[in-house]
């Protein structure tokens, strides 16, 4: 994988976004660039999603599972998997940077129902979620994030290479099935909704209407699950905030606001608390994606 060409894809598609804009603006694109090593405690993501290692180190930590990722590698993230996650730049560009795509319930389950084969769960395992990136999967990368620039709008084809690229990764690991089992409980599917407006006053009969379903039958599945609306509201909007604070496009008081939090001060307690780190100083971790990353 070249990851240098998949940077400058990025930087295009970074040129074109309104000021202010950052990855979060598009759906399904996440991103971290940092110029300083750093640990987070309990992160996780309300989606399914892969991973692409572009610059530096990620260390992830799943209770006694503990696993390394380096430039050009991948990772199958399943959904609310409560991860320990260390971030360290290179050492020879001083950057860490990676890319996070997120898939829905929908294009997760399409693609594990074409592939054929035994419908046998692997164990959950870090190592096993960790790929290669070869040159083709590095393409089809690319062309998703040129895509995305040329035609931000066009949802339909970014979904096309979305599921394109996560096609190629069924045919690289047998663990599609775990980002299935991961994003299809009632627990994710709640997450999804409230990852999509964090700072909505959403109540449980919304959501359960969202849903196709009762609020009493809800708060039924969600306690099969050893979990709660309440819960999963805090679990969502915090790492919404973290994902909103990584890309650098809002002060810690609007990353707040934007997720349903009315006092800066508690939003930066709470956070404290859950990721071992205060909001400012995900700020002060960030760095600018510019052009001596790509070529270095």
């Amino acid at each position: 994988m070249d990851t240098s060409a998949t940077i400058r894809h990025l930087q295009t598609l970074m040129g074109r976004l309104s000021p202010g804009e950052g990855p979060t603006s598009i759906p399904f694109l996440g991103m971290v660039s940092s110029a300083a090593s750093h640990r987070l405690l309990s992160v996780s993501l309300p989606q399914s999603a892969l991973f692409f290692i572009l610059s530096g180190t990620k260390t992830i930590i799943h209770g006694e599972n503990r696993i390394e990722l380096k430039t050009g590698q991948g990772f199958l993230y399943p959904a609310r998997m409560e991860t320990i996650i260390e971030n360290r730049p290179d050492r020879a560009n001083g950057r860490y940077l990676a890319l996070c795509l997120v898939y829905d319930e929908d294009m997760v389950g399409r693609v594990v129902s074409e592939r054929s084969g035994p419908e046998i769960r692997p164990p959950l395992s870090l190592e096993a979620l960790k790929t290669d990136c070869d040159a083709l999967v590095g393409s089809s990368l690319n062309h998703l994030l040129h895509m995305a620039a040329a035609s931000p709008d066009n949802k339909r084809l970014l979904s096309l290479c979305r599921e394109e690229l996560l096609l190629l990764m069924a045919e690289r690991t047998d663990c599609l099935p775990l980002l299935w089992d991961a994003v299809s409980t009632w627990s994710s599917r709640c997450c999804r909704l409230i990852g999509m407006e964090p700072g909505r006053a959403w109540t449980a009969e919304a959501i359960a209407a969202k849903l196709g379903t009762s609020e009493r039958s809800l708060r039924r599945h969600l306690n099969e699950e050893n979990t709660s609306l309440r819960s999963l509201f805090r679990e969502v909007r915090l790492n919404s905030g973290l994902a909103m604070l990584q890309t650098g496009t809002a002060t810690v008081g609007e990353t707040a606001y934007r997720c349903g939090y009315n006092s800066a001060s508690r939003f930066a307690g709470l956070f404290r608390e859950r990721f071992g780190v205060s909001p400012s100083q995900i700020l002060q971790y960030n760095a600018v994606l510019d052009q001596p990353l790509a070529g270095s």
